[in-house]
């Protein structure tokens, strides 16, 4: 999908799994890109300019951004699951401040395409009807800030949920297993899931697809969405990676995660309409592929 320039975009978390891959799209489709991260941990992506930085320190992300002329943003910058349970107050900090505080950047820069990244963990469940780990909360708790400072000062934005997103290169947090047991069945070695149960699986590209389709609009809103609502099992996943690999060495687990609430991305398909979905099939074998070329 072909559009317009919409001026330099400022990614922070640009040095992670999901930023890099939606950098190198925006690259691809001939836009200026600047990432944000704490640390260069790897080269950057071909044509992106990086930046270091941290989110918490306001003033210096609002000097390097107005520098850069920064006209939109996609903020995925956060501490994930573990790293939340392990340090609640951190974690609060950086996922609650740290949303803030960019909201706060694309205020005083008049910026009218803000994306961010929320998640399933986000939607309250059983048994206390709240989200159930730290993670969610915090993400909540974005989800609401970003809808309150709509009303304070109209900025708009967009929020993703995402549940499982899988591919080359997502090996950190608790659902990397996916990526990770397809990694093993591409070299031969064994891998045991730790937990049971369903899911939406979702490729990396369909989401990098998602997120491009929705920086490509200027809301009238601060609009919050479950990203896609097909669940499949651990044990579809197991068989997906054996289609492509008879001899995976993958045992299952009866540890069984609890499956996401209800899920619904009608508010997504009314802001973006179609897009081309990726199968867990599919995406399995392109997983699969990409870690068999590397091992060469």
């Amino acid at each position: 999908m072909k559009t317009p320039p919409i001026g330099p975009i400022l990614v922070t978390g640009g040095n992670g799994f999901l930023g890099r891959a939606i950098s190198a799209r925006m690259v691809d489709e001939g836009e200026t890109v600047v990432s944000l991260d704490l640390a260069p941990t790897m080269e950057p992506v071909a044509g992106v300019i990086a930046e270091t930085g941290n989110i918490m320190d306001i003033e210096a992300i609002y000097a390097m951004a107005k520098r850069h002329g920064v006209r939109a943003i996609v903020h995925l910058a956060a501490m994930v699951i573990p790293a939340c349970r392990a340090d609640p107050a951190k974690g609060a900090e950086v996922n609650v401040i740290g949303h803030i505080n960019m909201l706060e950047v694309a205020r005083r820069l008049g910026v009218r395409r803000f994306v961010y990244t929320s998640s399933v963990a986000a939607k309250p469940r059983e048994p206390f009807d709240t989200p159930v780990n730290l993670y969610g909360a915090y993400k909540r708790c974005c989800e609401d800030i970003s809808r309150i400072w709509y009303l304070d000062h109209e900025t708009p934005s967009i929020g993703l949920r995402p549940n499982v997103v899988y591919g080359p290169g997502r090996e950190i947090g608790e659902t990397a297993v996916i990526t990770l047991a397809v990694k093993a069945a591409a070299r031969g070695e064994r891998f045991e899931m730790p937990f049971a149960g369903a899911m939406c699986f979702q490729y990396v590209d369909e989401v990098v697809d998602v997120m491009w389709r929705c920086l490509a609009l200027e809301p009238d809103g601060a609009y919050v969405s479950d990203l896609s609502t097909g669940t499949r099992t651990i044990d579809e996943v197991i068989a997906a990676i054996k289609k492509v690999s008879p001899e995976a060495m993958i045992t299952p687990s009866d540890q069984v995660r609890p499956a996401p609430p209800h899920l619904d991305n009608a508010v997504l398909r009314k802001l973006i309409g179609g897009w081309p979905s990726v199968s867990l099939e599919e995406g399995v074998r392109l997983t699969h592929a990409h870690y068999v070329r590397s091992q060469y």
